[in-house]
C-alpha cells in the first residue's frame, strides 16, 4: 500500500512524469523528516525490481539521517523501461513518528513515496 499525503519521504529528483532517456545513470534523490535521533533508513524501488536497495545519506554519512539522501540508478540494478516508470521511496524507522504507518508485520513504522518518469527510447544519430 502507498501512503500518500503528510509525506514522511519524498522524491524530489527525477520529478513527476519527467521525461528521462532509457540508458541513462540517474541521481535519484530526496528527502525525509528523519534526523540523528530517529532510527531510520530510506529505501528505493524502481518498477518494483524487488528487493529494496537501500539510499545513503547525504551530508551526515555516518550519522544515521537520512534527512537528505542519494541514489545512484544504475543499469546493474535495473534500467527504466520506455513509457511510464514508477520509482518508489520507503522510510523504514523503528521508533514511531506521527506520519508513518506500523507494518503490523516486521513491527518497524514505515512511509512510501513515489514518482512516474517517462522512459525516453535513445535515438541514434
Amino acid at each position: 500500500m502507498i501512503q500518500t499525503g503528510n509525506s514522511f519521504v519524498e522524491i524530489n529528483f527525477p520529478t513527476q512524469n519527467q521525461q528521462i532517456p532509457q540508458n541513462t545513470i540517474i541521481n535519484i534523490s530526496g528527502t525525509s523528516e528523519d534526523n540523528k535521533y530517529l532510527e531510520c533508513k530510506v529505501m528505493i524501488v524502481v518498477n518494483k525490481e524487488f528487493p529494496y536497495r537501500e539510499t545513503r545519506p547525504i551530508d551526515n554519512i555516518g550519522q544515521g539521517d537520512y534527512s537528505k539522501w542519494s541514489f545512484i540508478l544504475t543499469p546493474d540494478y535495473t534500467k527504466l523501461q520506455p513509457g511510464e516508470n514508477k520509482i518508489t521511496s520507503k522510510a523504514i524507522c523503528d521508533e514511531f513518528h506521527r506520519t508513518l504507518v506500523k507494518d503490523n508485520v516486521t513491527g518497524q513504522y514505515i512511509k512510501h513515496s513515489s514518482v512516474n518518469v517517462t522512459g525516453m527510447i535513445n535515438s541514434v544519430r
